[in-house]
């Protein structure tokens, strides 16, 4: 195999594989982690139900009730007319003496909702408007841009993601095409004589697919062996260093990826090869 014959361009091109689907393993880990990340944001968002103010504390307790035996997940907080007044009041703290002058409370009672495990922002929508329609409701905040902005964020990381990976292995494919291409164009000669004494295409073709699909199985080896280090090694210390990241776990590499990425590095090698030598048998 041309693997031995010619180590220096074998080597380049397993090296450039491994280094494109370390690229493109890396950011498709990223992309996990950032979701999660977003995903344990968008379980701290909180549902807020304002009620009517004729509400009596003992109609608004019942509704609280309510709510907690309906949904298990949520954890329900009664605010009344009072202590709504005394938030407000720390909340604008020197500012609090432009309250004194008030002939009665304007705040309404609330329930405060937070969930108690990840809500996806399609959650949160579906719940708020469910919970809009209960009595003495007259209005639901759940941060419907801050919603938004999450759920665009996660979509744009997606997107970026996947055109991410289809770059980097497409680079990769290149890489493997143009490799073998060289070995083959470096054994014409003998390709031709083979063809010449009956060689089918396949015979000849079935080296080459060989020697891209060993190049693409070393040089996922060498992502998995460099994404495995960088997640053991790197990931935990620069952790600390992001506390707002707290909440969001880095993602490990399963058995599942592994194989995922050794099957991808064999099958662009293969795919790369197949395109070099039919280039060639078709010249």
């Amino acid at each position: 195999m041309n693997l031995w014959r010619a180590p220096l361009p074998s080597l380049l091109a397993v090296l450039t594989i491994g280094l494109s689907l370390f690229l493109g393993a890396s950011f498709i880990l990223g992309v996990f982690a950032a979701r999660a990340l977003l995903t344990s944001w968008g379980a701290q968002a909180s549902v807020t139900l304002y009620l009517d103010r004729s509400t009596t504390d003992e109609q608004a307790r019942t509704l609280a009730q309510t709510v907690r035996v309906e949904n298990p997940s949520l954890q329900v907080t009664y605010v009344d007319r009072t202590m709504a007044l005394q938030r407000l009041r720390g909340d604008l703290g020197d500012l609090a003496g432009a309250l004194e002058g008030l002939s009665q409370n304007p705040l309404p009672p609330s329930l405060e909702l937070s969930p108690r495990t990840a809500l996806q922002p399609s959650g949160v929508r579906m719940l708020a408007a469910r919970l809009e329609q209960l009595p003495s409701v007259q209005e639901v905040d759940y941060g419907r841009e801050w919603l938004d902005k999450l759920e665009a964020l996660g979509n744009g990381l997606r997107v970026f993601g996947t055109g991410a990976l289809a770059i980097v292995l497409g680079a990769a494919l290149l890489v493997v095409a143009n490799t073998i291409r060289l070995a083959v164009y470096a054994r014409r000669d003998e390709i031709e004589i083979m063809k010449l004494v009956g060689a089918t295409d396949g015979y000849v073709r079935a080296p080459f697919l060989l020697e891209g699909a060993l190049q693409g199985l070393l040089g996922a080896a060498l992502a998995l062996g460099a994404v495995e280090a960088v997640r053991r090694w790197l990931l935990p210390p620069a952790s600390h260093a992001f506390a707002f990241a707290s909440g969001a776990v880095a993602p490990h590499l399963l058995p599942v990826h592994a194989a995922a990425l050794l099957g991808i590095g064999t099958l662009v090698g293969l795919f790369g090869s197949w395109l070099a030598v039919a280039r060639f048998l078709r010249a």
